[in-house]
């Protein structure tokens, strides 16, 4: 009898925890992403959800069942994302808004077709894709942009298409304004002010796109993305300020090309470091700089060197990388130890749209650690790095930016260890490059956005300038900066390519170095080092080292 009062009092203790997940579970279901759909070119077959997250691509998070044409979807979305569905082993494909809502789905012919509705983001992307249809029946598309310039004939043809276009990219930013004004209760509206934000589609200030975000109504900016773009917002507008702070001890210095340095027949340096006695230790391939710009293509492998130059441009001494890979960036500690970051890749095959193609993708990155001598001290795989695309040392710490993941990871220089990571960075044409001042700030080239930022070890963002434009504080060209350095001036370097541009920001502001000759062709990095007496050197695969020395 006893043991029939335990095991009751056991069934009802389980059927009570059971009844709780059950509720959790339809708790969980009910205020989650809920969506049925129906699919009209197949009635059975399988459908796979997925979502695209930085630095990584898309990510499957599930499989649909689809019979009779129909399916349904129940997922946890508290920040709204844009999903994409593809069928699988076929050509049928969706991509929407996805919220926790309740959402339907009416599947057309292909991925223009589909009519989805039911959540606040993706009701106001139907509201602002039908208004865009009304503007583009008297507006050209972005897609003719580019061949209106390109169809032109003469340079005449030219500047009048270029103009053109400009005027119409004008009207297009009047239109995404006047929209997000005239129905300030949409919240697909923060979208485009955060893509303007953080992708070098914009590179406006933030003192402007708070312009465009004012018209917001308050009702609205509780909603997860209204209120994580101005949160973004409203952290850029407090960086924005401290541009002053961050120069304010910077000396008031004029740089000019020191004519007398022997550089020029160093070519093909890809990145710089430096040495204790101030001789520059470089980073030498032939193809080198054509390892970021591959886009998942083969690289030919061909020997790579480390040069030790002098200040005045000897090499004074060089020795081969033994590795197997592709070397990208090099850094130096205060032991004169050399830290070379070799990329690894492999072969591999991908479905798209039904579509099978080959391509070479990132398989790790490799620290090789050498003396002066070119002795292989030691070793160690860069666990979550994907392809190194900057370098610097900071006391016991190795930091290297990792351009395929868009972010920061920090090691320990001894082992490689993981310490922390900075995520959230904007890197663009395959370049992502930065430098760490004395007091361990970390200075971010986001060419992407268009701005340097500077963050601490923690990821704080402690100070964001710059923005696109021709003026002396904008950034030009497709997406710069490419590099930026911190000077024991406190002075801080920005480079610009395309046209090559080297700007000295002090206490006084922005101003040129004059000069320099074009460095780069088209959208490579431009390597930037320092010394301890505040020389500048900029390296150039065709025109070798560039030195800039204070004007006396």
């Amino acid at each position: 009898m006893k043991i029939m009062k335990q095991f009751v009092a056991g069934l009802l203790v389980l059927t009570v925890v059971l009844s709780a997940c059950n509720a959790k579970k339809e708790e969980i279901k009910k205020g989650g992403f809920n969506l049925n759909g129906t699919v009209s070119t197949f009635a059975e077959g399988k459908i796979v959800a997925s979502v695209y997250k930085d630095g990584v691509g898309n990510v499957a998070i599930d499989t649909l069942e689809v019979k009779e044409g129909k399916f349904s979807m129940n997922h946890d979305f508290p920040m709204p994302e844009e999903l994409t569905l593809e069928q699988l082993d076929g050509e049928w494909g969706a991509r929407f808004w996805a919220e926790n809502a309740d959402m339907t789905m009416l599947g057309g012919k292909d991925w223009r077709d589909n009519q989805v509705s039911g959540g606040p983001m993706q009701d106001g992307a139907n509201q602002y894709r039908k208004a865009s249809a009304e503007f583009f029946k008297t507006h050209m598309s972005p897609y003719e942009y580019s061949s209106l310039v390109y169809q032109a004939k003469t340079e005449k043809e030219k500047k009048e298409a270029e103009e053109k276009v400009k005027k119409e990219k004008l009207a297009h930013l009047d239109f995404q304004k006047n929209f997000i004004k005239n129905n300030p209760t949409n919240p697909y509206g923060a979208d485009l002010i955060w893509v303007r934000l953080t992708s070098k589609t914009g590179g406006e200030s933030a003192a402007y796109l708070k312009t465009w975000a004012d018209p917001i109504d308050p009702s609205i900016r509780n909603h997860p993305y209204v209120a994580k773009m101005f949160n973004m917002l409203n952290m850029m507008l407090e960086t924005e300020a401290g541009l002053d702070k961050f120069v304010a001890n910077a000396e008031s210095v004029s740089y000019k090309v020191d004519q007398n340095f022997k550089g020029a027949v160093h070519t093909n340096v890809s990145y710089l470091s430096i040495f204790k006695d101030n001789n520059l230790c470089a980073l030498t391939g032939t193809n080198l700089h054509d390892n970021y710009n591959s886009h998942g293509k083969e690289v030919e492998k061909t020997k790579t060197f480390v040069q030790i130059i002098s200040t005045d441009g000897a090499e004074l001494s060089r020795f081969e990388v033994q590795e197997d890979g592709l070397p990208s960036t090099i850094a130096v500690d205060d032991q004169d130890q050399i830290y070379i970051c070799v990329g690894k890749q492999k072969k591999e095959t991908r479905k798209f749209r039904g579509r099978t193609s080959t391509y070479m993708a990132p398989a790790g990155v490799k620290c090789l650690v050498y003396n002066k001598k070119g002795d292989l001290l030691k070793e160690f795989m860069l666990k979550g790095v994907k392809q190194a695309s900057g370098s610097r040392i900071y006391e016991d710490k190795l930091l290297v930016s990792d351009v395929g993941s868009q972010l920061m990871q920090i090691y320990k220089k001894e082992d490689g260890t993981p310490v922390t990571k900075l995520g959230d960075l904007r890197p663009c044409c395959s370049i992502l490059d930065f430098d760490v001042d004395k007091k361990g700030n970390i200075i971010v080239a986001n060419l992407g956005s268009f701005r340097v930022d500077a963050y601490d070890f923690s990821g704080k963002k402690l100070v964001s300038f710059g923005q696109r434009g021709k003026g002396i504080n904008d950034f030009w060209s497709c997406c710069n900066p490419v590099s930026v350095r911190k000077l024991d001036n406190n002075c801080v370097i920005t480079v610009e390519k395309t046209p090559t541009r080297i700007k000295v920001y002090s206490k006084d502001g922005a101003q040129p170095i004059e000069g320099i000759d074009e460095l780069v062709d088209g959208c490579f990095h431009i390597p930037v080092i320092s010394d301890s007496q505040n020389n500048i050197y900029l390296a150039s695969p065709n025109k070798g080292l560039v030195k800039c020395v204070i004007k006396g």
